[in-house]
């Protein structure tokens, strides 16, 4: 850069020398305009490539307009300068003056380097060179996002030339007189600057933080595209002026904004050539295309102002085709970056064909899993394809328990009645669960007196054969009270009850309880209803959860609540879970929201809850985890139900949660993340401020701890919420980037969130993710997040009348330690409450 300047300085001394001397007057004129314009591109292009390096993606958004703003003024004050020093003296002399007016330049851009990039690293030197030899069309050709920025520079010049014609045009068809029109041209395009000048200082910065980088590029072709379509209804005097002061305004305010910031996460090393080219060669190229096209469309072709408005708005489209693309590629390098990617994966299905499962089948029974052979077995049991069925008989001699009794029920719909043979040895199968789908099945393909077939087995001498005779003819009579009858089922249970309670071998009187308690639950024998409820809290805990699962299997309403209850008991909670997974969640729901609205009902209970709903694929369902989310339910339930909410997301991925149903637990969760952050400030400072005994340095140290924590948890909760909007996995990994040791990935993680949320779930939580990238706040960072710091009476207060327990236990601590006279009213209030709650 300072190269460039000292060239330049030079030129405009060697022309102001040549100029005054009158030199070469014939040529002259031309070299010196081709120079200036080369002297703006180049210069231009080194300074936003200076801002790009210094200035991370968060700052260059809040920095940018304001930069920008000096560029227009610089424009505008340097005509009116022009304008005043060549009424005092020989217009030659300006170039003296441009010479020095770079010299401070020259001091400015070293104050700029060595304040802000003080050093560069040898191997960074050395690796941009390397990169330096590339050529240019190869570097674009490498790179999409390059690709398409300068797709979107070249479409835009091209707009602005045709869009320049067409205003020259309709002001010289309505107003005839020259003097009149030099000051209709020179009063539009000031007024231009002015309101490009106007936007860059107090909008331009506003509007790309609200919208993102890449949403922002769409306001010029969107604009355009309106006074475009003005232009092509009724091609008069204002609507040529609107365009012409839109293009103006808007390119050079928050669309150069939205373009400079567009190549902010392309490395240094491509970027410091690419910016040259796309400024300079793209630019230019575009321009001299531009006017071969007004050449070709109106002195070729005749072409009319409002047909050259169609070939403006088909322009435009292109411009926001690749302004789409440009976007994409943007969000891509953060994501590149992070190593992360919202792209859904691509899903293979598990079985293409019959053929294909066939093969599969034929290879897992030789070297598969028994969790591949379950899953080829459900699927081949779903599709009830027959033919396929035999290939499972094999597998009723496999190792594995699971893999057998999945055969079993795939062999439940075989038609081939001769398969009973390869079956009746499971009768006598070391798994209870075999041996009662073993007879089901047996019973299954017997047609033909099928009563003495059941009499036989349940007059076995072998127990486990009756135990499985009694489960298995409960499970095929299951709910048909005509069957049960012609069976004769519940006078065959209460026999075997009573011959179990014969048995003199405790073992074998466990056994037979069990066997009755899940034929009870299989069969829906509402008669005995009553001895399941008393076994789901007997002593032996074998029982207990048999007890438990036959209850779930009853599908009974009125088991329910005794399940849930049960979820509290650590040595009950995963058969209760599974129980209570069997239950309709028209039945299950209605009984979970009763059971959360009664006051009695402890936390240690509802965290249970919200794990109950995530095999639901409901709308009711996303309703009750929704509804957990509530200000008014603790925070680690609320952080559960959105556990849940994310895991339902991976197994259902065509769950869709709108934003509204987000918004405003997003907002309660952001004024609790601020509130927390204030509090955990404001301890700070008392900390810093204060020398103090080691006991309440201590508990002051404790409370801290437990607020930072508690910050952490309520920015997990803001970030599972903004998950529930992007695919399953995602703002998972982004939350753990946030919190990065790294200050580039954490900032890289706020701009892609930045581009990825809607602006109005943005404007709610965007402070937040940029609080969280600081590693200390200041004032000035808390009144950005416009929150208030409390004194340390109101920070205590606050804690105390909160739902924290924790925290309220490290402040009372914190209260005894200090035993300041000022606190003692706080003391009682907390003692007051305490009282009441144990009441």
């Amino acid at each position: 850069m300072t190269r460039t300047y000292v060239v330049s300085i030079l030129s405009l001394l060697g022309f102001g020398l040549l100029l005054h001397f009158h030199f070469f007057p014939g040529w002259l004129s031309f070299v010196f305009y081709i120079g200036v314009a080369l002297f703006g591109l180049i210069t231009t292009s080194q300074f936003w490539l200076q801002a790009n390096l210094i200035f991370n993606s968060l700052e260059a958004k809040r920095l940018f307009g304001f930069i920008g703003a000096g560029a227009i003024a610089g424009g505008i004050s340097g005509g009116y300068l022009t304008t005043l020093f060549t009424h005092l003296f020989d217009s030659v002399y300006l170039l003296y003056i441009a010479a020095a007016t770079l010299l401070i330049s020259i001091v400015l851009n070293n104050r700029i380097w060595k304040e802000f990039y003080p050093e560069i690293s040898r191997s960074r030197q050395n690796r941009n060179a390397r990169s330096l030899q590339e050529k240019p069309l190869q570097v674009f050709r490498n790179s999409k996002h390059l690709t398409y920025l300068a797709l979107i520079i070249g479409i835009s010049v091209l707009v602005a030339k045709l869009v320049e014609f067409q205003f020259s045009a309709i002001a010289a068809r309505h107003i005839q007189d020259t003097e009149k029109l030099t000051s209709f041209f020179g009063f539009w395009f000031s007024t231009a600057n002015a309101l490009s000048f106007v936007i860059q200082l107090l909008l331009t910065q506003r509007i790309v933080s609200f919208l993102g980088v890449g949403r922002s590029l769409f306001i010029l072709p969107v604009g355009l595209i309106a006074s475009t379509a003005a232009v092509l209804k009724a091609p008069v005097l204002w609507a040529g002026t609107t365009l012409k002061v839109m293009e103006i305004s808007l390119k050079q305010s928050i669309n150069k904004a939205a373009t400079e910031l567009l190549i902010l996460p392309v490395p240094m090393a491509v970027k410091s050539q690419a910016k040259t080219y796309i400024d300079i060669f793209v630019d230019t190229t575009a321009t001299g295309i531009g006017g071969l096209m007004l050449i070709l469309l109106i002195n070729g072709l005749g072409f009319s102002v409002r047909a050259l408005s169609l070939v403006i708005l088909i322009l435009i489209c292109g411009w926001v085709f690749f302004a789409l693309r440009a976007r994409r590629e943007y969000i891509r390098s953060f994501e590149k970056q992070l190593g992360f990617s919202l792209e859904p994966g691509s899903k293979k299905e598990l079985l293409a064909s019959d053929t294909a499962l066939a093969k599969k089948l034929r290879r897992t029974l030789q070297s598969g899993s028994a969790e591949q052979i379950i899953v080829l077995l459900e699927n081949v049991e779903e599709s009830k394809n027959y033919a396929l069925m035999k290939d499972m008989i094999p597998l009723l001699e496999h190792a594995s328990p699971k893999v057998r009794l999945a055969a079993l029920s795939t062999l439940y719909y075989y038609p081939d009645h001769s398969v009973t043979k390869h079956i009746y040895p499971l009768l006598k199968d070391p798994d209870e669960q075999v041996r009662a789908r073993a007879f089901a099945c047996l019973l299954a393909h017997t047609r033909f007196d099928r009563v003495r077939f059941v009499n036989d087995y349940m007059n076995n001498e072998d127990p486990a054969i009756r135990g499985a005779a009694l489960i298995g003819l409960a499970t095929e009579t299951r709910g048909n009270l005509k069957m049960q009858k012609q069976f004769n089922l519940e006078q065959r249970l209460d026999d075997y009850l009573q011959d179990a309670e014969s048995f003199s071998s405790q073992e074998e009187k466990i056994s037979s309880t069990i066997n009755a308690i899940r034929a009870i639950g299989f069969g829906k024998i509402r008669t005995f209803y009553p001895l399941i409820l008393e076994k789901m809290y007997d002593e032996n805990h074998t029982i207990a959860q048999a007890a438990c699962r036959a209850a779930g299997n009853t599908e009974d309403v009125q088991f329910i609540r005794p399940l849930l209850y049960l979820l509290s008991d650590e040595t009950m909670l995963i058969t209760a879970h599974k129980a209570l997974a069997k239950f309709d969640q028209d039945d299950l729901i209605p009984e979970l929201i009763e059971v959360i609205n009664e006051k009695q009902t402890s936390s240690s209970l509802l965290i249970h809850f919200p794990a109950l709903a995530k095999s639901m694929d409901t709308q009711s369902a996303i309703d009750f985890l929704l509804g957990l989310i509530a200000p008014h339910h603790r925070p680690e339930l609320k952080l559960e139900a959105l556990e849940v909410l994310h895991e339902m997301k991976v197994q259902f991925p065509n769950i869709h949660i709108p934003g509204k149903r987000i918004s405003p637990h997003l907002v309660h969760e952001a004024d609790l993340y601020k509130t927390t952050l204030a509090l955990n400030y404001a301890a700070r400072q008392i900390l810093k401020n204060e020398s103090v005994p080691v006991e309440v340095n201590e508990a002051r140290n404790e409370l801290i701890a437990l607020l930072e924590q508690r910050l952490d948890h309520d920015l997990k909760r803001i970030f599972w919420l903004l998950g529930l909007s992007f695919p399953s996995g995602s703002v998972h990994t982004l939350y753990k980037d946030l919190r990065h040791e790294d200050p580039h990935i954490r900032i890289s993680t706020v701009e892609l969130l930045d581009n990825l949320l809607d602006p109005g779930i943005k404007k709610i939580v965007k402070s937040i993710m940029e609080s969280a990238l600081l590693d200390k706040l200041s004032d000035d960072d808390l009144n950005r997040l416009q929150v208030n710091i409390p004194t340390e009476y109101s920070c205590y207060e606050t804690i105390l009348k909160g739902k924290d327990e924790q925290l309220k236990k490290a402040v009372i601590h914190l209260l005894e330690a200090l035993n300041n006279p000022e606190f003692s009213s706080l003391m009682n209030t907390s003692r007051t409450a305490t009282v009441q709650e144990q009441n």
